[in-house]
């Protein structure tokens, strides 16, 4: 199992958000260029975010995007979720993703395992919220929230 993109994406372009000035707006366009993303993808990123309650909008020309909840009211399953989906570790409940030689979840013992590990993923990622990872990012000395985009995410490991 592999988190997206999308899901990444998502995540940065929300601590973006989430560590503006003052709460104001941030622009697809000041987000793009901190994170070296496209803005033709944060778009559509910002729209999934947006019909999930996660942000809203603001017109004009001090316009952008900003958080629809406080951060500690968004957790990172919750926002995994709006832009990938649910956490899935098998497609047992998926009949028509299913591998041929799969006998099905009625039979299956390895369901149970597949169903507790996407359980405990869950409670992990509702564990963590959008505040959380703020706080962590803030926290850390001459650390430049740009520097998420890159190979090197230490700044949200802890290690």
């Amino acid at each position: 199992m592999n988190i997206s993109t999308r899901g990444r994406y998502g995540l940065r372009a929300l601590l973006e958000i989430a560590t503006g000035s003052d709460r104001k707006p941030v622009t697809i366009k000041m987000i793009s260029q901190r994170q070296q993303m496209s803005v033709t993808y944060l778009e559509q990123i910002l729209h999934r975010l947006k019909k999930a309650g996660i942000v809203k909008s603001v017109r004009g020309a001090r316009g952008g995007y900003v958080l629809a909840r406080k951060g500690d009211q968004i957790t990172v399953n919750q926002i995994i979720n709006a832009l990938d989906g649910p956490i899935s570790i098998s497609y047992c409940d998926f009949p028509r993703m299913r591998e041929k030689s799969c006998i099905g979840p009625q039979v299956c013992v390895s369901r149970i395992l597949w169903k507790k590990l996407e359980k405990l993923i869950e409670g992990a990622l509702s564990s963590v919220t959008l505040a959380d990872l703020r706080k962590q990012v803030l926290s850390q000395k001459n650390f430049r929230l740009s520097n998420i985009g890159g190979a090197d995410e230490k700044g949200l490991s802890g290690s």
